[in-house]
Order: structure tokens, then sequence, then C-alpha cells
């Protein structure tokens, strides 16, 4: 049955219109995200630090709320990479999902993907106003992006060891 839903036999035109809506929706995510992650190193360290100086101080008025200890913006800076980068992750398993790719059979590609937007990441810093590129950043975005992927590969097989569950009881009490 899903080999059918994804060579297109039995596919209704609205089935093929909802997918083709939803290759569009995830691939602009995908995109979009590459995009925010690039834009930002583009900036000069003076509005990087801004941003990250404001964001430190909501954090922190969240945890001092809470009777946390507060972080450094160095710490949230480095979160903020492993986000982004987890994103992608999650954003790249879907790609591959809504083309009918395995996403286990297509880790390495996935793993490509995530070096090759961290390093054109780091490398653009080349090029902006008092950054500097750094390797520890592409090793703190790649194990962001590898938990994010990982998240949604365990997520995509549970939905699909629960299709058949659900498919075989079903057929055994029909």
């Amino acid at each position: 049955m899903k080999k059918a839903i994804c060579t297109g036999a039995d596919k209704s035109v609205a089935m093929k219109r909802a997918q083709i809506l939803l290759r569009i929706l995830v691939m602009v995510m995908f995109f979009a995200s590459v995009l925010f992650i690039w834009h930002n190193s583009m900036e000069s360290a003076e509005v990087s630090a801004g941003r990250s100086g404001r964001v430190t101080e909501a954090v922190n008025g969240v945890l001092e709320s809470m009777g946390r200890e507060a972080v450094t913006e160095h710490f949230v800076r480095k979160m903020a990479h492993f986000s982004e980068y987890g994103l992608e992750g999650v954003l790249t398993v879907l790609l591959f999902v809504v083309y009918c790719l395995k996403p286990k059979k297509n880790m390495i590609l996935s793993v490509l993907t995530g070096l090759f937007t961290a390093v054109v990441d780091e490398s653009i810093q080349f090029f902006s106003a008092g950054r500097a590129p750094g390797v520890l950043d592409v090793c703190i975005d790649m194990a962001g992006f590898i938990c994010g992927m990982l998240f949604m590969v365990a997520a995509y097989y549970i939905v699909q060891t629960g299709r058949v569950i659900l498919h075989d009881r079903t057929v055994r009490r029909g």
C-alpha cells in the first residue's frame, strides 16, 4: 500500500495536489531555515552580539523568576547554533519523507546536507565584520543537526511501526 502511495498508483487528484503542496511547504521551510542561518552569519559582530545580549537577558529573566542560575551569552549563542541546526535536521528528514525516500537509507546524504550548511555558514563569517569562523561551531552545528535528524528518523519509524500494528489488528479483526 505504501509503495502505491509513493509511486502514484491509485491516487486521487486531491491526494496528488495535497502531496505537491506538502512537498512545497517542507521545501520552503527547509530553505527558509538555511537562509536564516546564513543570514545570521552575514551580520557584523556588533549586531550579532546585540541580539545575543537581548536574548540572554530575556532567558535570564525567565530563569531568575524560576529561581535558577543565570546563563552566559556564550551559552545562549551556542544553544542557538545547536537549535537552528536541530531544526534543519528535522526538516531534512521531512524532505526525504515527503519525496518517499527512506530516511535510514539516506542518512549519509542527510548528514552531508547539514555539513554543507555548517561549512558554508562558518565560511560566510570570513566576510562579516568582526567575526571569524570556528571549527568548534561546525561541531556544535552538526551535533544539533544529528540530534534533530535522529529524532525525526525515530518518529518516522515509530509512525510506520504503528501503522503496521494498526493494520495487522484491523486485518485480524476483519
